[in-house]
């Protein structure tokens, strides 16, 4: 109800007039009703096709070879000084098929290789008699070429899936950089393959020191708590021990069955 501001008359809603006095009445437009914008549409995110990835692990792995990146830098670094080179990982952005194509591919060429030609090549003497074919050496390579590559994508699941358990980060990129680059002393040492079973202490060896890069490196990359980086590692070890066998054997008899006519005319050769 509008009442005259002059006089103080009833007015009619739609009155521009003072019936009784005459005072112009000043006709208020009501605000446009707010109305709420649509909220914009969610991101659509676009899940990488195999074929970008491979692309991408190749393109990674052609650049490491040929000297474009800093892969040999960073196995001397993550040796020689692991805990001020896991603070320069911690600022990187992960990349699996970087991780994965330029840099534990290439380093897992070096242990492939070796066993190549130790059984393939130099040979192997077992109760008198000596044994070398280039199958046996292809069988024994690709089997350990396999095992680094799925063996250190397994050691990332494994940390990434204990990580809440040991209050750590659950991140999946963080974890296979924990797992790649402390399996570098490893692929590394697998040059002593070519000398045979009489350096298997130091392989070892060189085996723990991969587990203390490992712990190292745990409260840098996944934030873990001092006090509980030792259980972590541990139960992260027996887990691997008990998949590595599962898998060593899964992966002999695959290949096996590909090299097993090859083999039998390998002793004595």
């Amino acid at each position: 109800m509008k009442f005259c501001p002059n006089c103080g008359a009833e007015l009619k809603p739609e009155a521009k007039f003072c019936a009784a006095c005459g005072t112009p009445i000043a006709v208020t437009t009501p605000p446009p009703a707010q109305t709420t914008p649509p909220p914009p549409p969610p991101p659509v995110y676009q899940q990488q096709e195999p074929a970008f990835q491979a692309r991408e692990a190749t393109n990674a792995f052609s650049e490491a070879i040929t000297g474009k990146t800093n892969l040999i830098q960073r196995v001397i670094n993550i040796i020689t000084k692991p805990k001020q080179e896991w603070v320069t990982i911690a600022s990187e952005q992960p990349n699996t098929m970087k991780l994965i194509g330029g840099y534990a591919l290439i380093l897992a060429l070096i242990p492939t290789l070796a066993s190549f030609i130790k059984y393939g090549i130099i040979g192997f003497s077992f109760m008198g008699y000596t044994s070398r074919s280039i199958a046996s050496g292809i069988q024994t390579g690709l089997i350990q070429l396999l095992s680094a590559v799925i063996g250190v994508y397994l050691l990332a699941w494994v940390i990434d899936l204990l990580a809440p358990s040991f209050d750590s980060e659950k991140n999946f990129g963080r974890s296979l950089q924990l797992a790649v680059y402390s399996s570098t002393p490893q692929w590394v040492a697998g040059i002593l393959l070519i000398l045979g079973t009489g350096f298997s202490v130091l392989i070892m060896l060189i085996g723990l020191y991969a587990i203390y890069i490992l712990a190292v490196g745990m409260p840098v990359i996944k934030n873990t708590p001092k006090e509980k980086v030792v259980g972590y590692v541990v139960l992260t070890i027996v887990a691997m021990i008990v998949i590595g066998l599962v898998m060593a054997l899964v992966l002999a008899a695959i290949v096996g069955l590909f090299f097993a006519g090859s083999l039998a005319g390998g002793f004595g050769f």
